[in-house]
C-alpha cells in the first residue's frame, strides 16, 4: 500500500461534499462497521458528468469513496457498473488484507446509486435537506428549533449556539463542525454523527442519544441530564462520565438479541 497518496487522499478529501441539484441522491450503509455513505450523481445522457459524496466513516471510507468517484467521473453507467476492486486497490498500490472489503463496499454503494437513479428509489426532497437550504431556513427563523433535519449534512460547519430544540435529527451528520453552545434539548439524535465536533457547552439535556458517535468530540462543559443513551452511543474514554447524567434506554433489546 503507497501511505503517501493513501494520507494524501485522507488529507485532501477530493470529491467530497455536496452536488447541487443532483440527478440522485443515494445512501448506503457498511454493514460491517456501520458507516453511512451518500453519494450525489449529475447524470447526463447516460454519463456520470459529476459524483460526490459525504460518509460518517473512517479514513478507509474517505479514501475508497474518494477513489470511486474519480473512477466514475466521465464514464457511462456501464463501464462505471464494471469497476473492479482489483481497478480500485491499483489506486494505491493495493490495500491491506483486513482492509480489503472496503474498496467493495465503495463499489456496492456506486452500484446503488446507479440504480436508484434508474429506478428512481433515490432520496426525495422530502428526505434530504441541502446545506443551502438549512443556512436559508436558519436566516429566515433565527434558529433550527422544531426543523425536520433528518439525513441532513451539517458536516464542517460553524453552527454555534444554533438553538436545535425539539429539533429531528435522526442520523444527521454533523462530523467536525464547530457546535459550541449549541442547544439541542430534547432533539432527536438517534443514529446521528457527531464525531470530531466542538460540543464546548453545548446543552443535550433531555436529547435522544441512543446509537449517536461522539467519538473525537470535545464535550467541556457540556450538559447531558436526562439525555438518553444506549449500547450504541460512543463517547471517548475521557467522557465517559456524561453517562452519569443520562438514561440508559433500549438494553433489554440487545440483551435479548445476545
Amino acid at each position: 500500500m503507497n501511505f503517501e497518496k493513501f494520507n494524501t487522499l485522507v488529507e485532501q478529501r477530493p470529491y467530497y461534499g455536496e452536488l447541487e441539484q443532483p440527478s440522485v441522491v443515494s445512501e448506503y450503509k457498511n454493514a460491517g462497521c456501520g458507516d453511512g455513505y451518500r453519494l450525489y450523481l449529475k447524470i447526463k445522457d447516460d454519463r456520470i458528468e459529476d459524483i460526490r459524496y459525504t460518509t460518517t466513516g473512517c479514513s478507509f471510507s474517505l479514501v475508497s469513496l474518494s477513489i470511486i468517484c474519480d473512477l466514475a467521473k466521465g464514464k457511462r453507467l456501464n463501464e462505471a457498473l464494471a469497476i473492479t476492486p482489483e481497478l480500485m486497490e491499483s489506486y494505491i498500490d493495493g490495500y491491506p488484507e483486513r482492509r480489503k472489503n472496503y474498496a467493495e463496499t465503495a463499489i456496492k454503494a456506486l452500484q446503488k446509486a446507479i440504480r436508484d437513479y434508474e429506478n428512481g428509489t433515490g432520496l426525495s426532497d422530502k428526505d434530504f435537506i441541502s446545506k443551502k437550504k438549512i443556512l436559508e431556513l436558519l436566516r429566515e427563523k433565527g434558529s433550527l428549533a422544531n426543523a425536520d433535519l433528518r439525513k441532513a449534512n451539517l458536516d464542517h460547519m460553524d453552527l454555534s449556539y444554533v438553538d436545535f430544540t425539539n429539533a429531528r435529527l435522526e442520523h444527521t451528520f454533523f462530523s467536525g463542525s464547530k457546535l459550541t453552545g449549541a442547544n439541542f434539548s430534547h432533539a432527536k439524535l438517534t443514529g446521528a454523527y457527531l464525531n470530531n465536533c466542538d460540543l464546548t457547552h453545548a446543552c443535550f439535556e433531555n436529547a435522544d442519544l441512543r446509537f449517536t458517535k461522539l467519538t473525537g468530540s470535545k464535550l467541556d462543559g457540556a450538559s447531558f441530564k436526562n439525555a438518553l443513551y444506549d449500547v450504541g452511543t460512543r463517547v471517548d474514554q475521557k467522557y465517559l462520565d456524561i453517562f452519569s447524567q443520562m438514561r440508559q434506554q433500549g438494553k433489554e433489546i440487545y440483551l435479548k438479541a445476545q
